[in-house]
């Protein structure tokens, strides 16, 4: 992760959910207790995180949180859509 003018810049991660069957993009930030993970397709979502050091967890806790992102945004316009049936 870089910072610049003390600011961090978030990276980019782009991994294949075989839950989903599709490609998912994003990025995140970490401040060293919480991470913030954003994708233009499924919106934005923090999760608390201690202290990580390795990089390769830190990308791979990003990830469980996208993936939960988009498998979260994809629910949602079927029950929307089961429910208006409904009514």
């Amino acid at each position: 992760m870089s910072e610049s003018n003390g600011h961090m810049t978030p990276d980019q991660i782009s991994f294949y959910d075989e839950t989903l069957g599709k490609q998912i993009e994003g990025s995140y930030r970490y401040d060293g207790k919480w991470i913030y993970v954003a994708s233009q397709a499924y919106g934005a979502r923090t999760a608390p995180r201690g202290a990580i050091i390795d990089i390769f967890a830190l990308n791979l806790f990003a990830q469980k949180v996208l993936s939960e992102l988009a498998r979260d945004a994809e629910k949602i316009p079927a029950e929307s859509h089961s429910y208006k049936k409904a009514a």
